[in-house]
């Protein structure tokens, strides 16, 4: 089986560090037109740097766009310049996505606020925005970075697990709504993958080690094992595959 990307646009929402990266770079091994969003924040643009140098090295092409997936009014931007840019756009992966580790009585109004507009709206506006020109064209796919904390109730937060779930809901209804106009819908939802995010939930690396004894396979997931279900789902050879959300954690979620 080969996954071939040649002639295909794909816009990875957060590529520039974490699983987005991973995407990122992947799609671009593989073929693939890569427009990267990112955040012009120290981190991000260290991030996309690495991206870029990547890309580099394998002869891969790529562009990147600052815009805030919390703005719809960016979003649209960052759909239009990517067509503008390579002519179309074809895949979507919504990757953007942040978790700040607070329990319920301390979880303020503003970032419970900030969870849900990031992780669940800004999922949706992009969405909305890149549907357009996929239904344009009758074909696309849509990829949505979950987290199997929609599930465990993982994830550091309540705010957090409930984003996630609610990408869930959103993966089916609008599977039911864009598959009969040709874009497949779905989302991975990953657990136990050693990115910043798990890193900032647990600083202490020893404690860190500790969440192996949780993994059947007895290992952190890497974004690379992410990034393998997105170029899956995003192939021709899923093409039957929509309103799923399949998750990726080493046989930790129903352990």
């Amino acid at each position: 089986m080969e996954l071939d990307f040649k002639g295909k646009t794909v816009l990875v929402t957060g590529g520039s560090r974490g699983i987005g990266a991973a995407v990122s770079v992947s799609f671009a091994a593989c073929g693939a037109n890569v427009m990267v969003d990112y955040l012009p924040f120290d981190k991000d643009i260290e991030g996309l740097k690495q991206v870029e140098s990547e890309i580099q090295k394998i002869g891969g092409v790529m562009d990147s766009f600052a815009a805030n997936v919390a703005s719809p009014v960016e979003m649209e931007s960052l759909c239009k310049k990517t067509v503008d840019r390579f002519g179309s756009l074809d895949i979507l992966v919504n990757s953007a996505g942040f978790t700040s580790p607070a329990a319920v009585q301390t979880l303020t109004s503003d970032l419970w606020k900030s969870s849900i507009e990031v992780n669940l709206s800004g999922a949706f506006y992009v969405t909305q925005a890149a549907s357009r020109y996929m239904m344009e064209k009758g074909s696309g796919r849509i990829i949505f970075i979950g987290s199997a904390g929609s599930i465990t109730g993982g994830g550091g937060s309540v705010a957090y697990s409930a984003a996630k779930a609610g990408i869930n809901g959103m993966v089916r209804a609008l599977s039911k709504e864009l598959a009969p106009k040709g874009i497949t819908v779905n989302a991975v939802l990953p657990a136990l993958i050693e990115t910043d995010l798990l890193r900032d939930k647990e600083p202490d690396l020893e404690k860190r080690k500790k969440y192996i004894e949780r993994i059947p396979v007895g290992r952190f997931g890497t974004p690379e094992d992410v990034a393998y279900m997105v170029l899956f789902l995003s192939s021709e050879y899923a093409g039957f595959v929509s309103g799923q959300n399949i998750i990726v954690d080493g046989g930790s979620t129903y352990k």
